[in-house]
């Protein structure tokens, strides 16, 4: 039986005092930190279209240049998921038109106390297209389980938050998000991080070859930077 001493050293270890004097466990801190900001900051439309016309500005070679997007995020309630939930949605111009939109599912945040992270993993639909304006239509979200999604762990990001609660930001695993290139037949390796802050969400995006030169996504160091529109916009 563990001693009284020892339980003290042992809670000492374990607890430490935010500013403001609430007390908290580092057991907890790290990942419940990172997801109050994703779920302050993850929301609305986004679009980095200010960058993509710096890059036409700057006529930069088609390699360094940043495509342009749009994208939707709205947090959406899933009682039959873990963890929590924010509906993901990409247009060709920002719309909800059926017709341009090329990508739609559920990006599921974990807090992970193993690694003090929030693990963000992308969910898909196997059968999407009824799911496209979900956030127009949650209830259809109901009773979804894992069965009638997919998803590649392999793909996950693991995300904290810096000292300073302005950002949060992280890699994934290099090696693990594999996806085989259409045209070549070969396979190809996600080179990938996020950064997250109150009005942007950044990314590099882009997939490299085993000699890692870039095979799809652009060759810039730049990451990919899309900024969160106002309301109505």
């Amino acid at each position: 039986m563990r001693s009284v001493a020892a339980i003290l050293i042992m809670a000492a270890v374990l607890v430490a005092c935010e500013p403001g004097g609430k007390t908290v466990t580092t057991a907890d801190t790290a990942e419940q930190a990172a997801l109050e900001l994703i779920k302050q900051w993850v929301r609305g439309n986004y679009n980095n279209v200010a960058q993509f016309e710096a890059d036409m500005a700057a006529e930069l070679p088609p390699e360094q240049t940043h495509r342009p997007m749009h994208q939707l995020f709205v947090p959406i309630e899933a009682p039959l998921l873990d963890g929590y939930i924010v509906y993901q949605q990409s247009s060709m111009d920002g719309s909800e038109n059926p017709a341009l939109i090329f990508r739609h599912g559920l990006m599921q945040y974990l807090p992970d106390p193993d690694s003090g992270s929030v693990i963000q993993r992308e969910l898909y639909f196997k059968d999407a297209e009824p799911y496209k304006n979900l956030h127009r239509n949650p209830e259809l979200l109901a009773d979804v389980t894992l069965e009638q999604l997919t998803w590649n762990e392999g793909c996950d990001f693991f995300l904290r938050a810096n000292n300073a609660g302005t950002m949060v930001s992280g890699p994934l695993p290099a090696g693990k998000c594999v996806m085989l290139n259409s045209g070549t037949q070969q396979k190809m390796y996600a080179d990938d991080y996020v950064e997250i802050t109150a009005i942007d969400y950044r990314f590099r995006g882009r997939y490299v070859d085993d000699e890692g030169n870039v095979v799809w996504g652009t060759s810039s160091e730049e990451l990919n930077s899309m900024t969160r529109q106002p309301a109505g916009e």
